[in-house]
């Protein structure tokens, strides 16, 4: 909570982006209190994050349960590995431990790598501890079509502000520039998609939803394709946020690059 009162670039623009979302569905009040909600959620995320040493492949279904997991099996049954869309929802850093857990040596995810070296390695060697591997951002093409080709399942955190060069999508009833990665390697490698996410129960414990896989059948208009298939991914997103408002990361500018007049 104390970081809603200290941060305020964050703040303003986390309800900026709940008054795009919901406009006047909500009071000023309620959406102030989604945002500080949100910013204890960050909180709670980053404490668990410093936990995570503490957890295996036995304790760690403690306190994660999962649907969905025959999903995850039946998508790398069809042999081409898996492409899983991930949003920054719930405690979305323990989605690292529970696809390593899942499919032990099999999990990968493309991650930025921070300039601070030494903190990068720290959060880096969390993230990894129960097998998944992660992928830097600059070879994430090469390396995940190799992954795919092994059959391994990708993830990518593609909710966020992809910039000019994204897919121009509907998403909460405005335009926004989606991440056209994991869409584009599912129509050209003809892995499945998949969406999932972290959600947080009201006891701090977790849910991991895995939704079955979707098979993109590409047409003769490979952009219309990809804008499709995106906003579909994005679609699941918008359900639950409207489930659970505060349990996205509404501190991202996520509206910020708008298509060309």
């Amino acid at each position: 909570m104390l970081c809603y009162y200290l941060i305020k670039k964050r703040r303003q623009i986390a309800l900026n982006n709940l008054h795009i979302a919901f406009g006047n569905h909500l009071t000023n009040s309620q959406r102030t209190e989604i945002c500080k909600a949100s910013f204890i959620n960050v909180g709670k995320t980053c404490i668990e994050f410093l936990r995570f040493p503490k957890l295996n492949t036995e304790n760690i279904w403690d306190e994660v349960t999962v649907e969905g997991a025959e999903n995850l099996h039946t998508a790398l049954a069809g042999g081409k590995g898996a492409i899983v869309f991930l949003p920054h929802f719930g405690n979305w850093e323990l989605l690292s431990l529970v696809y390593g857990a899942l499919i032990p040596d099999r999990a990968k995810a493309i991650a930025f790598p921070l300039k601070n070296v030494p903190l990068n390695t720290y959060i880096w060697r969390h993230r990894e501890q129960m097998s998944l591997k992660l992928i830097p951002r600059k070879r994430a093409i090469r390396e995940t079509l190799h992954a795919l080709k092994k059959n391994k399942a990708v993830g990518f955190f593609a909710d966020q502000n992809a910039g000019p060069e994204g897919v121009f999508v509907n998403f909460l009833g405005k335009s926004a520039s989606a991440a056209r990665g994991p869409v584009t390697l599912a129509l050209k490698t003809g892995a499945p998609l998949i969406f999932s996410l972290s959600i947080r129960q009201p006891d701090d414990r977790h849910r991991v939803y895995i939704s079955p896989p979707i098979h993109p059948d590409p047409s003769d208009n490979f952009e219309r394709d990809v804008e499709i298939y995106t906003t579909q991914m994005l679609n699941h997103l918008e359900a639950y946020i409207h489930k659970y408002p505060e349990q996205w990361l509404w501190l991202h500018n996520r509206w910020k690059t708008q298509p060309p007049l």
